[in-house]
């Protein structure tokens, strides 16, 4: 249980949801119509949060070049001018799943 409260303690002094919202609502200004994922009718850009050695970041664009894989991970993805609730959605979503997957790994 201690590394998902210093998660959470990392995260609120990183900005807390309110910051990665809008580091999502950013992104979503740079997405552009050729950016369409395979499968989908949108624009959109893949995102992935991570939680790694005390620190969380936001990682935007192909998987692939995602080389260091250490750490506790979550993914969405961001669509064209999101609204602030959308964007609040997917932040939400990626730390739940950042805390799932430190969970899943036993690391409560």
């Amino acid at each position: 249980m201690r590394l998902i409260t210093q998660m959470k303690a990392d995260l609120r002094a990183d900005g807390g949801i309110k910051s990665l919202v809008n580091d999502l609502l950013g992104l979503s200004t740079e997405v552009e119509d050729d950016m369409v994922e395979p499968g989908e009718e949108e624009p959109s850009i893949d995102v992935r949060l991570r939680y790694f050695d005390g620190a969380w970041s936001l990682h935007t664009g192909d998987v692939q070049y995602d080389t260091d894989h250490r750490g506790f991970w979550g993914s969405s993805s961001v669509g064209q001018e999101m609204t602030e609730d959308q964007a609040r959605d997917v932040a939400c979503d990626l730390v739940d799943q950042v805390f799932e997957h430190a969970a899943f790994r036993g690391e409560e």
